[in-house]
């Protein structure tokens, strides 16, 4: 070989053990670190720590629980990996959280969900479980730590059954309240602040995220989540929400950056809404902070609610709080029978006195006509913002998102009706 070439070969491992050295140093004792042989140890040394070092942060515990949420994953339907159905729960962070209370050992309950799911994921190339398994797929079932294989070797010739009793014990105290999921309102008010700040990646501790941290906790307080001034979500829960946001938005993955996939779903259906219509997500993030604390915001309760709107619980409660209002329900028939002698349905034209006689007198339904995401830009009702509607119009306007307008509700009635004469 030509003496540039061992050179240059010599430069190249030269460089590579520094890097390696630099990477390391606060896993490896000064004193080791001068040694005369100083680029093999330092190797040695990593390998002892990849074998051993992961392993050696999870409890026995841990490491049994990750085992069985690998081996018992639900996948019947070959599509969607879920969470043991003997668990009870219809998410893997729903999951994780049962397991909190007594197997936590001082992390976070984002850093608990995060150890357990890595746990979990080490033993995903044991089981046909439908998930791929840790590094992106990489199966690594062949570097199990002893730990690791132990627990699998024990518990192999034993039936779920055994296992499922075995993980109850780690089970979280009976009358814990874990944390409700993040509702639409609260993600509204992220997405709002991720639409205006993509390109950066949240830090907890800055002033911005303190700042949405408190305007999100207004939200939580106002559906009755928790109590004034209790911090359901931290500005640490907040900004993985975001980067589940940044996982989606192809502004920030452009350039190689991912994001944090697996967030709980409702991410994604917000960002196939919304994420095109940012002036329409300011408007109603703007919305829902200025209707806390307004009566029609606190008037409805989660019974009420059948029919969430897109755009979350508090308007929902608001719209449903107008088209109740019993005085503008009265002066919104008060002028129908003054104007058209009748009380019919403005989609289908039901008459319920014509229909049921003295018992449908002056019964039907009011529906306030105006887009929900502008709620929070009007003041007081109009009577001219409502229209009188039957119970089953009524129920179909709400029934799916978007929710129909008046025109949209016509529409599918003419659409059935020319089906049903041309059949």
């Amino acid at each position: 070989m030509p003496q540039a070439s061992r050179f240059q070969k010599w430069r190249n491992v030269r460089t590579r053990g520094l890097k390696l050295e630099q990477r390391t140093t606060r896993l490896i004792p000064r004193p080791f670190l001068k040694s005369s042989n100083r680029d093999h140890s330092v190797i040695t040394e990593m390998a002892k720590i990849r074998d051993i070092g992961e392993t050696r942060k999870r409890s026995d515990d841990i490491i049994l629980v990750g085992y069985f949420l690998s081996r018992c994953t639900e996948f019947s339907d070959g599509e969607v990996p879920r969470p043991p159905a003997s668990l009870g729960v219809d998410s893997w962070n729903g999951a994780y959280d049962l397991f909190f209370d007594v197997l936590s050992d001082g992390r976070s309950q984002q850093q608990f969900r995060h150890t357990l799911r890595n746990t979990r994921d080490i033993f995903d190339s044991l089981f046909d479980n439908g998930r791929k398994g840790w590094s992106d797929g990489q199966k690594r079932g062949a570097e199990l730590s002893e730990r690791d294989r132990a627990v699998h070797d024990h518990w192999i010739r034993r039936s779920d059954e055994e296992l499922l009793n075995k993980v109850r014990e780690f089970f979280g105290r009976p009358g814990r309240r874990r944390n409700p999921d993040w509702t639409r309102d609260e993600l509204i008010i992220a997405l709002d602040y991720h639409l205006n700040n993509r390109n950066y990646d949240p830090r907890p501790e800055s002033e911005e995220i303190g700042e949405l941290t408190q305007r999100i906790a207004k939200v939580g307080e106002t559906l009755g989540l928790t109590g004034h001034e209790v911090l359901l979500r931290t500005p640490d829960a907040i900004a993985m929400k975001l980067r589940n946001f940044s996982s989606y938005d192809p502004q920030y993955t452009e350039n190689g950056r991912k994001g944090l996939p697996n967030g709980n779903g409702l991410e994604a259906k917000l960002w196939e809404e919304f994420s095109g219509r940012t002036d329409e997500v300011a408007r109603v993030a703007t919305g829902i902070l200025k209707l806390i604390g307004t009566s029609d915001a606190e008037a409805a309760t989660f019974g009420d609610i059948e029919f969430e709107a897109p755009e979350g619980r508090i308007m929902t409660r608001v719209h449903l709080s107008r088209e109740r209002n019993l005085t503008l329900v009265k002066k919104k028939k008060e002028a129908a029978l003054r104007k058209h002698g009748c009380l019919a349905c403005e989609v289908c034209g039901f008459d319920f006195l014509q229909t049921y006689g003295e018992r449908g007198r002056e019964f039907i339904e009011c529906h306030h006509i105006l887009p929900i995401s502008l709620l929070g830009e009007q003041g007081k009702t109009n009577l001219s913002d409502l229209a009188l509607v039957c119970s089953n119009c009524h129920r179909m306007i709400h029934a799916q998102r978007p929710w129909w307008s008046m025109d949209d509700a016509r529409a599918a009635l003419i659409s059935t009706n020319r089906s049903r004469s041309q059949g």
